[in-house]
């Protein structure tokens, strides 16, 4: 009895076995953003503490968050941040604010003893809405409060908050991400300015 032939017959079919499966749906494409500020008019000498950024619980996940028509709340297909919004936000402010060049330090801790001051970030909209009849082009929204509070006495030094909406985007992930990556650049601005004027 030949066993060649047989032998060869298994080895293909533990080939076969050992192949990945390959998925028919696309894979997720993540979206990073990269607001643009310019150089803040000066450095003032202060360690400014960013703890975690709050996010409304509907929006924070990893999620690219879509609201339609009805107020129905959804995600784009396939689309995520690199981390659930919050913790992402939260990255990417820290690295925005100390490009300012704006402030001594900027971290996620408190450094030394003298200087800090505390930063507190709640956003309550981040997200692209299609228009009501669900037709056109969409709209996205950013809505940001601040509050600057100095450590060494907890005294409130300035509270504002921030809303920004881009209209008449095309109905495409990257043009939606762009427009969002926009709208917090203009609010960061804004933050950054009011910053060191409440300093």
């Amino acid at each position: 009895m030949n066993i060649r032939p047989l032998l060869l017959s298994c080895v293909m079919l533990l080939s076969a076995c050992s192949s990945p499966l390959k998925s028919d749906l696309p894979a997720d494409q993540t979206y990073r953003l990269n607001p643009q500020v310019a150089l803040a008019p000066q450095r003032l000498s202060i360690n400014l503490y960013v703890p975690k950024v709050s996010v409304s619980p509907a929006l924070d996940s990893a999620h690219i968050t879509l609201m339609k028509p009805g107020f129905q709340q959804d995600f784009i297909a396939h689309s995520r941040w690199p981390d659930d919004l919050s913790v992402y936000l939260h990255a990417v402010m820290l690295d925005t604010l100390s490009r300012s060049g704006g402030f001594q330090s900027v971290s996620e801790q408190m450094l030394g003893k003298g200087g800090n001051y505390k930063l507190l970030l709640r956003v309550s909209a981040f997200q692209a809405e299609y228009p009501p009849d669900g037709k056109g082009n969409a709209a996205v929204v950013v809505a940001m409060e601040s509050i600057l509070v100095r450590v060494q006495d907890q005294r409130v030094m300035g509270q504002h908050r921030y809303d920004s909406r881009k209209e008449n985007i095309p109905v495409s992930t990257s043009k939606i991400v762009e427009a969002l990556n926009q709208a917090l650049a203009e609010s960061t601005r804004q933050l950054i300015q009011d910053l060191q004027r409440d300093l």
